[in-house]
């Protein structure tokens, strides 16, 4: 039998030998996952070229830039470097891009958002294997696709001679009268919220149906031998089974409040359209008009409201249901 003085011999010492074997178990976590971290790095890298290093070019939103002084040499903007960003709720143009950015955001979240959800559980509840196997591929090939290719078909589609008004010919008869749907206005905000749905709901369901797969199947078990059907399981198992994720994405989603897509939004725009968002007057006043501050600025503010949304709705997600991202 081993001696209590030999057992407190093998005992890890305390102090700077602590340090040192705590140096060397991080040296050989390293070594161990050094082929991961080469993994990461072209991301790390990309992120920081191009995430971090433009944060420096946000100083434009406080000067009044010179393409030919350059950022240091350009002067400051009036009202202590603030005059680009008090411009943005003064113009009404530019408020009038955040208010249509906001609509347009809020409507793709109550739509899209609990789309793939909905999806996800329909899915889940497929039996027959290759079924199954075929709805995903669908559900997923239009993510595949470019947004030029989407907006192309999109022309196609709802053209004046296209598949849409046919069918409504054919049904209608003489008395239809054929619509130029991408010339109307009416029409503008519901084509973009259906052409986000149908490109994202099956793409988006993978993660739902991923963390459907990690809830125990004894529970469903359980409930069955209880009597419960299928619709009860899903609201009580399955539902809050996925409740996390559901939560972890709803909260990354409210930062991108005043995002909107850029290229679905310029590309379906045309002269009968007046739908402007921020993502366009920023490339309409950056890139066509070379005002370059005031573009800056409105990022800025973007960016600023977005990262406060961001931290209420987790700050908010983690007081109620102790669910947060950080």
């Amino acid at each position: 039998m081993r001696t209590l003085t030999q057992k407190k011999a093998n005992l890890p010492k305390w102090g700077n030998n602590a340090r040192a074997v705590s140096k060397h178990q991080k040296k050989l976590l390293l070594k161990r996952f050094a082929p991961v971290y080469l993994l990461i790095l072209p991301a790390a890298a990309f992120t920081f070229v191009f995430s971090y290093i433009p944060l420096g070019g946000l100083i434009v939103a406080f000067k009044d830039y010179d393409m030919f002084k350059g950022f240091l040499e350009s002067p400051w903007a009036g009202n202590y470097g603030m005059a680009n960003i008090i411009a943005i709720f003064q113009n009404e143009e530019l408020m009038g891009s955040i208010s249509n950015t906001v609509i347009l955001s809020v409507l793709n979240l109550l739509i899209s958002f609990p789309a793939p959800v909905i999806l996800a559980l329909m899915i889940n509840e497929l039996r027959l294997g290759k079924f199954k196997k075929v709805v995903q591929t669908i559900s997923y090939m239009p993510h595949f696709l470019s947004w030029i290719s989407v907006i192309g078909l999109t022309m196609v589609f709802f053209g004046e001679y296209g598949p849409i008004n046919d069918i409504f010919s054919l049904i209608l008869g003489d008395d239809y009268t054929r619509v130029l749907y991408l010339s109307k206005q009416e029409y503008f905000l519901p084509i973009l919220l259906g052409l986000n749905l149908w490109k994202t709901v099956g793409w988006n369901s993978i993660i739902y149906i991923a963390a459907m797969a990690a809830v125990d199947p004894q529970l469903y078990e359980a409930a069955m031998i209880d009597g419960a059907g299928k619709w009860k399981q899903m609201l009580n198992i399955t539902l809050p089974g996925i409740s996390v994720t559901i939560i972890l994405i709803f909260v990354m989603n409210i930062g991108g409040i005043l995002n909107s897509n850029f290229e679905l939004v310029f590309g379906l725009k045309n002269a009968f359209i007046d739908f402007e968002t921020i993502d366009t007057v920023i490339y309409k006043n950056g890139l066509q008009q070379r005002g370059y501050s005031v573009a800056t600025a409105l990022g800025l503010v973007r960016g600023i409201i977005g990262l406060g949304l961001t931290l209420l709705a987790n700050g908010a997600s983690k007081k109620i249901n102790g669910v947060s991202i950080f």
